[in-house]
């Protein structure tokens, strides 16, 4: 796999989300990326069809490729943590995407010992928490979600920021400031600056773009993170689900190149 030098670029689930498991790993390889996302939903429906975890390795080794990161796991969501340090034994991502409650206030203080407990649990395996703010939550940008980086006060605990979240959210002036050691992840992908749709959690499911087919300012967000920061690309978008897998896969890193 070629990547990009120095930095490791990930094609995220959602991505090609209509994809099997052989196609998403193919498309992983045949792309050049260095890995993929594994949603867990999609790992349960692999199981409810009869693939094992082995059926699963085994698909990986024979494209020659890996799953880089898992998503996604809430913060609070105890029902789910024992399928999440499964998955990290298993498939040894390098992290897990950690998102905030949809809804209502978060309590900082306990959210902070939740995620020290959760990444005490990965830690033997080498992984780490990507906390991903998202603006219609009352952890909405890099300065709450820094906040409870800083509670959970261990060292593989970090944020995942994602373009979409910025420029719907408070714009590139949220990150100034923002500490490049605490950035353990950066989703990449771009779109209108004004929304097609009302739902904000629809908008970005739908009508995302690959990098530099929208409106975004890529080239300034990324200068304001740091340079060897994983990229997952993540684009959600109808259009690009017409796209056979392979395609898509191949699209999107040709785009990402650039940036990088």
């Amino acid at each position: 796999m070629t990547g990009q030098k120095n930095r490791q670029v990930v094609l995220a689930h959602f991505s090609i989300r209509n994809a099997t498991f052989v196609e998403r790993a193919a498309a992983t390889h045949d792309a050049g990326f260095d890995g993929f996302g594994m949603y867990v939903g999609d790992w349960s429906q692999q199981r409810a069809a009869g693939r094992s975890d082995d059926d699963l390795l085994g698909i990986l080794a024979e494209h020659d490729t890996r799953v880089a990161e898992i998503e996604a796991l809430p913060i609070f969501a105890d029902a789910q943590l024992d399928t999440f340090v499964h998955l990290v034994a298993t498939y040894r991502p390098d992290r897990i995407q950690t998102i905030p409650p949809f809804t209502g206030a978060v309590d900082r203080a306990a959210a902070g010992e939740w995620l020290a407990t959760v990444a005490d649990r990965i830690a033997p395996f080498g992984c780490s928490l990507a906390i991903e703010f998202l603006p219609f939550t009352d952890i909405g940008d890099a300065a709450a979600a820094a906040e409870l980086v800083d509670r959970a006060g261990r060292s593989n605990v970090g944020l995942c920021v994602d373009s979409w979240h910025v420029f719907r959210g408070d714009g590139l002036l949220s990150l100034a400031g923002l500490d490049p050691a605490l950035v353990f992840s950066i989703q990449l992908n771009d779109g209108p600056l004004d929304p097609v749709l009302d739902d904000y959690v629809q908008d970005c499911l739908h009508h995302r773009e690959p990098p530099g087919d929208g409106e975004f300012d890529l080239r300034a967000f990324m200068e304001l993170l740091p340079s060897d920061a994983p990229v997952s690309v993540e684009v959600p978008d109808d259009d690009l689900d017409l796209r056979s897998p392979g395609d898509a896969a191949a699209v999107l890193f040709e785009e990402t190149s650039r940036y990088l």
